[in-house]
């Protein structure tokens, strides 16, 4: 379903924003999204935007403004320091920005002469060539800067926002609250597909740690929550779903593995609660979700990312064992510069997930290992090579990075700059002291050919990743 197109009754509630509890019918929030594209900057050609989104109606606006248009936008999120930002709008150089409650204006930006505020245009644009299919780019890799993106169409997004409402039979009835940020492929899977059903969104940017978030999840009678596996942990540590969440009927959970005992903890909560739980397995590569486990069958499957979401089918390769995707929902490509935005759709539907899995006698998934280098930080995905890079340039030193999702290790031949590189880290892409650790190495391994060897690292620092 085109859900950009907003095709739901005028008079349905489509949006509350709980910062100032200004409320949208789907009329109204049309009218606001003609209005928006009209006000974009636009070209000759086909031009791009940037959208540095919060959870909030000015941002849900604008998105489906650019869908609408025909022209692509890039999502980043609003919380990432300005740098990151900067480094990204510098790469792609795209003809507009748009960001909610962002003071700075961009080298090589002006504010429009329109009413719009938090609108800037380029002053000298370029014309490059964008694809025709392009809609939509996503970062793959967190808050690294990596200035790798994901490129989607608007085939992508309508099959995968209708295949999630498909099989967790969302309908108009439903309201979802913004657990996660919009500029997160997981986030945005959540507002797609209930816009797809017609349903009702309570936008904030709250943390779920918050008690303003569960006041407004309750005050509002909110139906459904989404978390990463670092949001669960913490969850069911302080205690906050066994006495709050009065009107949630439908938890998920996607953005890395959650470990078997909370996935346990949280079955045996919700058929206390009479909730559903469902636990999901995607990539932003796939638009956002690839698999999910029915709740009916979660007691027995405690462990398995589930069966592929409809449309869409699963398979183990025989030779290598990685877990391969087919799906209309899978992206063209990547892009890393902004002359690859030309580029049409270089996998053909088929997404090699990078994952290991194996599949048991029932056509369920079992991912078993990774054939890339990444870690899920708090449920965003993390390139360890880029971390490297990035550190080794500021350190002027050779760094290792590795280790396990929700635990970020380095490695390094100092002890003295330890303390440091920890510090550094944990600033730079904005983690907890708690997800980062620094361990020093008389010598870092190395392979025959001189490269890092990540698993004699690992086994000399007696981390497993298990």
């Amino acid at each position: 379903m085109e859900f950009w197109t907003l095709p739901h009754p005028d008079d349905a509630p489509a949006a509350v924003d709980l910062r100032g509890e200004q409320r949208l019918s789907y009329g109204d929030l049309r009218r606001k999204v003609d209005a928006l594209q009209e006000t974009l900057p636009c070209t000759n050609r086909k031009s791009l935007g940037a959208l540095i989104a919060r959870n909030s109606l000015e941002s849900l606006a604008i998105y489906l403004a650019a869908l609408r248009s025909g022209n692509p936008v890039i999502l980043l999120d609003a919380s990432w320091k300005p740098s990151v930002l900067a480094e990204l709008v510098g790469t792609y150089q795209p003809d507009w920005l748009f960001g909610d409650r962002i003071d700075a204006t961009f080298s090589g930006y002006r504010a429009t002469s329109t009413v719009m505020e938090g609108l800037q245009e380029r002053a000298e644009r370029q014309g490059v060539e964008i694809h025709p299919d392009l809609a939509l780019l996503l970062t793959t890799s967190g808050s690294t800067g990596s200035p790798k993106l994901v490129r989607l169409t608007l085939r992508n997004l309508a099959a995968n926002g209708g295949s999630i409402a498909k099989y967790l039979k969302l309908t108009p009835g439903e309201r979802p609250i913004s657990s996660l940020p919009m500029s997160y492929s997981y986030g945005l899977s959540v507002v797609n597909s209930h816009l797809a059903a017609g349903a009702c969104l309570l936008l904030t940017d709250d943390s779920v740690l918050q008690r303003s978030f569960w006041d407004a999840l309750d005050g509002h009678r909110g139906t459904s929550f989404a978390g990463v596996p670092y949001t669960y942990q913490m969850l069911l540590q302080t205690g906050l779903l066994k006495t709050r969440g009065s009107g949630l009927r439908t938890l998920t959970q996607a953005g890395g593995r959650l470990d078997e005992r909370y996935i346990r903890q949280m079955y045996e909560l919700a058929q206390e609660r009479g909730w559903k739980f469902v636990v999901m397995y995607g990539q932003t590569e796939a638009t956002a979700r690839i698999s999910y486990v029915p709740f009916d069958e979660l007691g027995k499957k405690i462990g398995s990312v589930g069966v592929a979401i409809p449309d869409g089918s699963l398979r183990v390769d025989d030779v290598s064992g990685e877990l391969i995707y087919c799906g209309p929902n899978v992206m063209m490509g990547y892009a890393e510069c902004r002359d690859d935005l030309a580029k049409g759709d270089e996998l053909g539907g088929m997404l090699r997930t990078g994952d290991l899995a194996r599949r048991d006698e029932d056509g369920y998934f079992y991912i078993t290992g990774r054939t890339k280098r990444f870690l899920k930080m708090f449920g965003k995905r993390f390139n360890l090579d880029d971390v490297e890079m990035a550190m080794a340039s500021r350190c002027h030193s050779t760094i290792a990075c590795f280790g396990k999702d929700d635990l970020l290790l380095a490695a390094v031949e100092d002890p003295q700059i330890a303390p440091a590189v920890h510090a550094l880290i944990c600033e730079t892409f904005d983690l907890p002291r708690h997800a980062v650790q620094v361990v020093a190495v008389q010598q870092l391994p190395r392979t025959s050919n001189g490269k890092l060897d990540y698993q004699r690292l690992s086994q000399q620092t007696a981390v497993t990743g298990d």
